[in-house]
């Protein structure tokens, strides 16, 4: 190629760079200064009652409290090129809630910007409930974490790991990018996880009885030393038995990752 030709390319080619620096220089001007405010509020919940947390960016966190109030901490998060820019970033940040007698549903709602670089938005819930209550919680960038509670569990994310401990009651969990690990003080109900890619990690008693059913496509299941009585179809990745000689029902199921139940 001519001298000339080259000397004439090379803006051409150097342009590029310099527009993909400019705007990575953009994104971090962007997201300098970050600002946090708290939404804050108490609820007495009936026997029997559930709780219901729905997020967008976040983690969901959630302990067991005594009487029946319910204690919800939201701290919101924005971030921006400056303290004022984050300050206005929250004002896009909503959260709703309702109360009826059936239980209490609380929702983050953010509203969109039509810029294209928004700031960074997110809310993390600290949750006391009784621990016999219902609980249902979603999110989808952000993990969840339970411990304690007696009650029903169902929790969903997206982009995140479902990390819970010391349940007693049913569970369902799932997860598309992210691990679930899950400690059972006792099997009294239906326990089913799911996850696309991920390990499944389930502690459970020794003594515990349960029917098992294990599902992995690209992975290995491993059962801990149990002394599980297999039936049906059993390989390397899958797995059909009584646990104690069968009970409650327990699903394990990932594609990418592999399953670990274990005894505690």
């Amino acid at each position: 190629m001519p001298a000339h030709c080259r000397r004439s390319l090379l803006p051409l080619l150097v342009l590029p760079i310099l527009l993909a620096g400019m705007g990575c220089d953009l994104v971090t001007a962007e997201f300098r200064s970050e600002e946090t405010t708290e939404w804050r509020k108490s609820y007495e919940l009936p026997t029997g009652g559930q709780v219901e947390i729905v997020n967008v960016n976040g983690r969901i966190n959630v302990e067991p409290s005594t009487g029946r109030t319910v204690e919800v901490v939201a701290i919101e998060k924005a971030k921006g090129s400056s303290p004022e820019a984050a300050k206005e970033a929250l004002k896009r940040i909503t959260i709703q809630d309702e109360q009826s007698s059936s239980g209490i549903r609380i929702e983050t709602k953010i509203a969109r910007k039509d810029s294209m670089f928004g700031g960074g938005l997110e809310v993390e819930y600290h949750v006391k409930l009784p621990a016999d209550a219902g609980v249902r919680l979603q999110t989808v960038n952000g993990g969840v974490d339970v411990r304690g509670l007696t009650g029903s569990v169902r929790a969903e994310t997206t982009n995140g790991g479902v990390d819970a401990d010391g349940l007693a009651g049913p569970v369902e969990a799932s997860t598309t990018n992210g691990g679930l690990n899950i400690g059972m003080a006792q099997v009294s109900g239906d326990i089913r996880l799911e996850c696309t890619n991920g390990g499944i990690r389930l502690r459970v008693p020794k003594d515990a009885r349960a029917t098992v059913t294990a599902r992995v496509t690209n992975g290995g299941i491993d059962t801990g030393g149990l002394s599980i009585e297999t039936s049906g179809e059993t390989t390397r990745r899958r797995l059909e038995g009584r646990l104690n000689g069968g009970g409650p029902a327990i699903h394990l199921e990932t594609t990418n990752g592999g399953v670990h139940l274990s005894g505690r």
